[in-house]
């Protein structure tokens, strides 16, 4: 971990409760540091896990956290200069470092397998760790969620030679604007989709496509990308890549590893993969849609080029639940199946709209939609309009103020007067009761229903099961 200096003992995180700030806090903990943290005075997702490792957590932040001095500090980019921690460690001349170089660090002694792309990450990092776990490859991983059915956490050392990681293109700091993925050191990747995701760090889907290009010219020339085709950016960045071993997959015809017989039962999907030489399949798996078929064929791909047999990943493939809020079933009211799912991208709830109505056909897919920060929702708010006007019954929510952004130029007021023009019995409700409230009185047997979105809306279930006799 140290290239100059002494070897550090201890690391404090400021912001521990996100997602890859948690993973790195338990590998820490795993390799025998000592851990503490802090975050906002609030409930998280990840609570649980901190606790199961035995991590201390202070809730809110205080300057007085830091009077033991840890060795380093490794702050989130949600916090920055204005956090009361952050400042006090900059005062005492403490070490501060980014997430994404603490865990660049840790994957050092490994070789590095990245899974990058604007859509399906998290599914297909979560299933590459599965295949290789069950093939009795013991990888490291960190995964960008709080809970994977069949693994031990989202970040996990193994004794393996291979580190599995989730790479995001969100920059590195609030003062850094280099991509997170470029600090992890990588021999392999996946890249799944080059979008617009993130407008409060890039202006246009070409500067987005400008740093997957960087990342893909430091896959050294004995590494592999593994790339989907079905994205016109991807295609375009695999068109012009210089001495790289690449394969591609994708529903397209230009696909190498080209997606064929594709069917979705209530309970299983199933596909194959057609390439020159022969037809390789079928692969079955428990998840639903075309776009969780594709994190499919990605893992797929990749784990048998890194020496799991084909066997092995089938294997495997059909036992994977998939990871936390991904059209996870939360349980059902008043005879509706209810579902939660982490969609906050036209894209993929374009994809998560059409499996319901696939899965579901004789079902009224009633969406609950809380928008994820003020510059994706205004960035591309006739985007969101048209993908949420898809829902048979849409139920909006207030735009979720991330701790990385409180306010903005728009207000869900003009998301909802945009997707007024084209679905007029939208509802909005500016709270979860509220929206607890509507949609006790309103769902039935008739009904599947989701709850969307990066924030907090999940937590709508369990307001419908409180003070009810159902």
């Amino acid at each position: 971990m140290a290239k100059h200096g002494k070897e550090p003992k201890s690391f404090y995180f400021i912001g521990i409760n996100g997602v890859l700030m948690s993973g790195l806090a338990v590998m820490a903990k795993e390799l025998g540091f000592e851990v503490t943290g802090s975050d906002e005075n609030e409930e998280f997702p990840t609570d649980e896990v901190l606790i199961r490792h035995g991590i201390k957590v202070n809730k809110g932040f205080n300057a007085e956290n830091l009077s033991g001095k840890p060795d380093v500090v490794i702050v989130s980019p949600a916090y920055g200069m204005n956090n009361v921690e952050f400042k006090a460690a900059k005062s005492r001349r403490l070490t501060i470092k980014a997430p994404s170089e603490a865990l660049g660090g840790f994957m050092e002694p490994y070789e590095g397998v990245g899974v990058v792309g604007v859509h399906g990450k998290t599914t297909t990092t979560a299933l590459l760790a599965f295949i290789l776990k069950e093939a009795g490859f013991s990888p490291s991983y960190v995964i960008g969620t709080s809970d994977i059915p069949g693994l031990e956490s989202s970040a996990h050392l193994g004794d393996g030679k291979y580190f599995i990681v989730e790479g995001d293109e969100y920059r590195r700091s609030e003062t850094d604007k280099q991509p997170k993925f470029l600090d992890y050191p990588l021999k392999h990747i996946i890249i799944t989709a080059i979008e617009l995701d993130h407008p409060d760090v890039y202006d246009t889907a070409e500067d987005v496509y400008k740093v997957f290009y960087n990342l893909s010219v430091k896959v050294p020339r004995d590494g592999t990308i593994i790339a989907c085709v079905d994205s016109p950016l991807v295609r375009r960045l695999v068109q012009r890549r210089v001495d790289r071993h690449c394969l591609t997959y994708g529903f397209t015809s230009q696909a190498e590893y080209q997606l064929v017989d594709y069917e979705m039962s209530r309970d299983s999907t199933t596909f194959s993969l057609r390439t020159s030489e022969q037809k390789r399949g079928p692969f079955v798996m428990q998840l639903p849609g075309k776009h969780n078929a594709l994190n499919a064929a990605a893992a797929i791909i990749m784990a048998t080029q890194l020496g799991v047999t084909e066997a092995a990943a089938t294997q495997a493939l059909r036992k994977f639940q998939g990871p936390a809020r991904r059209f996870e079933k939360m349980g059902e009211y008043n005879g509706a199946e209810i579902y939660q799912d982490y969609a906050h991208h036209p894209t993929a709830i374009d994809f998560l709209l059409e499996t319901a109505k696939a899965r579901f056909p004789d079902k009224r897919v009633v969406l609950v939609f809380q928008p994820h920060t003020y510059s994706r929702t205004g960035k591309l708010l006739k985007e969101f309009a048209e993908s949420l006007a898809a829902a048979d019954k849409l139920i909006l929510l207030n735009i979720f103020s991330s701790a990385r952004e409180k306010s903005g130029f728009i207000t869900i007021k003009d998301l909802v007067v945009e997707v007024d023009k084209l679905k007029p019995d939208t509802e909005f409700r500016s709270n979860l009761e509220e929206a607890a409230t509507y949609l006790r009185g309103f769902i039935s047997e008739k009904d599947v229903v989701f709850l969307v979105g990066a924030g907090d809306v999940y937590k709508i279930y369990d307001q419908l099961k409180a003070n009810t006799d159902t």
